[in-house]
């Protein structure tokens, strides 16, 4: 296995994770990956960030913040364009669309990535996420489909599909985590669903094999800077495209717990996990009863950060938020999930398709303010807990539909290599049913 980062890209991530699996896996090389830098690059993108725009112009079940998101990526003259509701509706024509796809497809991929893939000759070409804004990834799968290489795409996260741009080249292979993923797979980006395999949810596979991670209670508040004998909350911070700056949330939320009226809930703690994007925020918030932990946020990529978040979800009394992926991780650990649903966070929370998915399938507990949330806990705390199965149905079908015991990277890496052997994604949901 070779693996290519973009350099421009990885300068704003750790290398430790990379590095750390380099060292235990002997059959796997590193490098940078080559970026297009041919006269059809600007263009090109530009084209691509135009027709994802348009896709959003046309979905009536996304919220709006995405689209104007998007609107900022466009060229600046198009930018300036779309201020006339006329222009809009044009750009979302399915003839403006369709010029803007055969304009891809008239565009020959990159001769130096071309070059590459003809000298190192691989199996199977795999990239993700491939419609972030800019995305450079994309043009491996477009030169290994023009040599007639096998590719497949991984979903990269929950809300990849729904939130991000569109695919601009159809891999051989899309590698959805469940059936929601396969319909956005095909209405928004046009996979055909005879190139979708249904694998689960790779990412969420280390919470299914966790005994390593476990500590005691006891030097886990030593840790985190909390009293061993008082129960506490986990506020799950989410990103800055999400919400801004959430930390009057927790202040709020913080002084509602203080004036209880139940000493239980008086003396409960909140333990703040930054989403590590956003943890600036959280600066000098610490209080009485909050403590921030990590302190600059943390991915849960390394063997010390899964122990952390794992020991924080093993701990917590329920888990607050917004709308973050660390939702979907309590509900994996099993443990309540209050989602805070205010006005203020409409547009990037309830308006937002991925968020519903955790509406649609009742796994959190919902409340309208800070008081709310709190009721929601002291019921919590007295064993009002409505939502376990809820939780567990989630886990099977939304994480693990091939199989609560069947890792989702397992069934990932099958269907890629089958697609190295030459096998349709037809033929690998039928290998992959019969392993089962």
């Amino acid at each position: 296995m070779h693996v290519l980062f973009d350099r421009r890209t990885s300068r704003h991530y750790p290398y430790d994770p990379v590095r750390h699996f380099l060292a235990v896996e002997s059959r796997a090389t590193a490098d940078w990956s080559t970026r297009r830098k041919d006269i059809w690059r600007r263009p090109l993108f530009a084209s691509r960030e135009v027709l994802s725009y348009s896709s959003y112009l046309t979905r009536k079940d996304q919220s709006d913040y995405y689209l104007k998101r998007w609107e900022g990526y466009l060229p600046l003259p198009v930018r300036l364009a779309v201020r006339c509701g006329r222009i809009k509706s044009f750009l979302a024509s399915r003839k403006v669309q369709s010029c803007l796809r055969s304009f891809e497809d008239r565009v020959a991929p990159d001769a130096t990535i071309t070059r590459w893939l003809k000298e190192h000759k691989p199996d199977v070409v795999v990239a993700s996420p491939i419609n972030m804004r800019f995305s450079e990834e994309v043009e491996y799968i477009k030169a290994a489909r023009s040599l007639g290489i096998p590719t497949a795409v991984p979903v990269l996260s929950w809300d990849n599909l729904t939130t991000k741009g569109v695919f601009h080249v159809i891999p051989d292979l899309t590698l959805a985590w469940n059936g929601a993923q396969f319909e956005s797979a095909m209405k928004i980006h046009r996979v055909p669903p005879d190139k979708i395999v249904v694998t689960g949810a790779p990412f969420f596979d280390k919470w299914f094999d966790n005994s390593v991670f476990a500590v005691e209670r006891e030097a886990f508040c030593r840790q985190v800077g909390l009293h061993p004998d008082k129960p506490f909350v986990v506020y799950l911070g989410s990103s800055m495209n999400i919400a801004r700056d959430e930390t009057w949330l927790v202040r709020e939320l913080a002084a509602c717990l203080k004036r209880h009226t139940n000493p239980l809930i008086q003396k409960m703690n909140i333990l703040v996990r930054p989403h590590p994007a956003n943890a600036f925020i959280y600066e000098g918030l610490e209080g009485e009863n909050i403590q921030v932990y990590p302190k600059n946020g943390a991915l849960p990529d390394t063997e010390s950060s899964m122990r952390d978040f794992y020991n924080t979800l093993r701990y917590c009394v329920a888990t607050v938020g917004i709308n973050t992926t660390g939702m979907i991780d309590a509900v994996i650990a099993d443990k309540p999930c209050v989602a805070i649903m205010t006005d203020h966070y409409r547009s990037t929370q309830a308006l937002t398709s991925h968020f519903r998915c955790l509406l649609d399938a009742d796994v959190l507990e919902i409340a309208k303010s800070s008081s709310e949330c709190v009721d929601t806990i002291k019921r919590l705390c007295g064993g009002g807990d409505s939502r376990e199965h809820s939780r567990r149905k989630f886990v099977a079908d939304f994480i693990r539909p091939c199989g609560i015991q069947r890792p989702a990277g397992a069934v990932a890496a099958e269907a890629i290599e089958f697609a190295g052997q030459g096998k349709s994604a037809s033929q690998i949901n039928a290998l992959l049913t019969n392993l089962n």
